[in-house]
């Protein structure tokens, strides 16, 4: 099996990635305010106008942040990722490298760069940034910091450090569905079966308590590992489940092809 990188769970909001929250309002400060504490605010701001995709006002809350404290990183973070949504690539890089010059240890940074460059460039620098995130134990974001850098390194062929960091995603926040269904497939690549069996079922226990359904990737390792197992009755519901959801799926044209 190739290293294939399973991803289940969607990206988090705006928000939760740069510590910021929605609700907060221009009334809950003054004009005497501290201005890093007010800057802080309308990134707050910026970051919610972002997430409901209104461009104006998340442009004008950051414009005014910038203006409040320059060399706060956070603000140049959540530019970049402005900028990102606007398509403007080289300004995103200039806004990132700017919040890195001023703190390069300002996890939010690490993060979004990290992501940014893992997506979009396939560098493979992007695990060293997200590194730098992981090990903050006072980020908020850290699981998906921990869930991201797994995946890089999954893409980097390095299953031994992929599988510490879904390891540790999954001890911060055990209903990491992109940690367990990314451990059942490193291990099942190792034909170490049964800790493959053990965190599907893990897997599989999180989609149910969630009442989330399977996607059609998920489907076609349970059926792989199900094979693997001398699991007859259980390949055969995965891959009827297969051709009832997902009869158009590129794993249900690899089943068809294999029996």
């Amino acid at each position: 099996m190739s290293n294939k990188i399973i991803k289940i769970a969607c990206v988090a909001t705006f928000a939760l990635l740069l510590n910021a929250c929605v609700s907060i309002t221009e009334s809950r400060y003054s004009k005497n305010a501290n201005p890093e504490k007010a800057a802080e605010t309308y990134v707050a701001l910026a970051v919610g106008y972002l997430s409901q995709g209104n461009m104006i006002l998340a442009r004008q809350k950051l414009d005014r942040a910038l203006e409040l404290d320059p060399k706060n990183p956070a603000v140049h973070s959540a530019l970049a990722m402005y900028w990102l949504e606007r398509g403007e690539i080289k300004l995103a890089e200039k806004e990132f490298a700017t919040a890195l010059d001023i703190d390069a240890q300002h996890s939010p940074s690490n993060y979004h760069y990290g992501v940014y460059l893992m997506r979009y460039k396939q560098d493979k620098t992007a695990c060293g940034y997200l590194a730098v995130a992981a090990k903050d134990v006072d980020y908020s974001a850290r699981v998906l910091a921990n869930e991201n850098l797994g995946l890089c390194l999954v893409s980097q062929g390095d299953l031994t450090n992929a599988s510490s960091a879904f390891e540790k995603a999954w001890v911060l926040d055990a209903d990491s569905t992109v940690s367990s269904i990314n451990l059942t497939a490193i291990y099942l690549q190792r034909k170490r079966v049964r800790l493959a069996g053990r965190w599907f079922k893990r897997f599989e226990k999180t989609l149910a308590d969630n009442k989330v359904p399977h996607t059609a990737a998920s489907l076609s390792l349970g059926l792989q590992l199900a094979k693997v197992q001398g699991d007859k009755n259980a390949a055969h519901s995965y891959g009827f489940k297969l051709k009832k959801r997902f009869p158009k799926s590129a794993e249900y044209k690899t089943y068809l092809s294999n029996n």
